[in-house]
């Protein structure tokens, strides 16, 4: 004996599961490439805030560099108009206030020597002045202090002393004094006196 399936077991529930498979198979094929792109679009829009926070960081890192060159720009302009004076103007003044320091505090100051050489890479001029000082210690450090008080930019390069007796020394002091280059046709590198 057959059993005998009504109709709708037979003809219509496969035809309703093949149905709902191809309706299973649309669904995935239209959903599963729409939640990739969103990944895909969640992901890449988060790299993106971070690149953006990124270029803000570059961005404020390189407007600190530029407030600092200006910085640097307006401190190196004032210190060409104010600090160094010109080579007409300042240095045999600055020669002279040199001497005036030694003999303030007592010191005996021997023949000087000075040499001048272009600084490279600046518009300056470096005159190296070489000075003998007889003197005591306080004298000597008398005579220091002084040129750290200069209005004049000078520094301070070597110190050699040698001790005598009674309490007195001889310094050999190098100071360099830095002036406005002459213009380069002058061409007075390396003279000294």
């Amino acid at each position: 004996m057959t059993v005998v399936q009504p109709f709708w077991r037979r003809r219509l529930l496969p035809a309703f599961l093949v149905l709902l498979g191809v309706n299973a198979l649309v669904l995935a094929a239209w959903t599963v490439p729409r939640t990739l792109r969103l990944r895909s679009a969640a992901a890449r829009a988060e790299g993106a805030r971070g690149e953006v926070a990124r270029q803000r960081g570059e961005v404020a890192r390189l407007r600190e560099r530029a407030d600092a060159i200006r910085a640097n720009t307006k401190d190196l302009d004032r210190f060409y108009r104010k600090v160094v004076g010109s080579e007409q103007s300042d240095l045999l003044p600055t020669l002279q206030e040199v001497e005036d320091m030694a003999r303030a505090p007592g010191l005996k100051p021997g023949r000087r020597t000075f040499n001048r050489e272009e600084v490279k890479g600046a518009p300056l001029e470096r005159v190296a002045i070489v000075l003998p000082l007889d003197g005591s210690y306080a004298q000597l450090v008398g005579f220091l202090r002084e040129v750290e008080r200069s209005k004049r930019f000078l520094t301070v390069e070597r110190i050699s002393m040698r001790g005598q007796a009674a309490g007195s020394a001889t310094l050999q002091v190098e100071l360099s004094a830095y002036l406005r280059a002459a213009p380069p046709a002058t061409g007075r590198k390396g003279r000294g006196r």
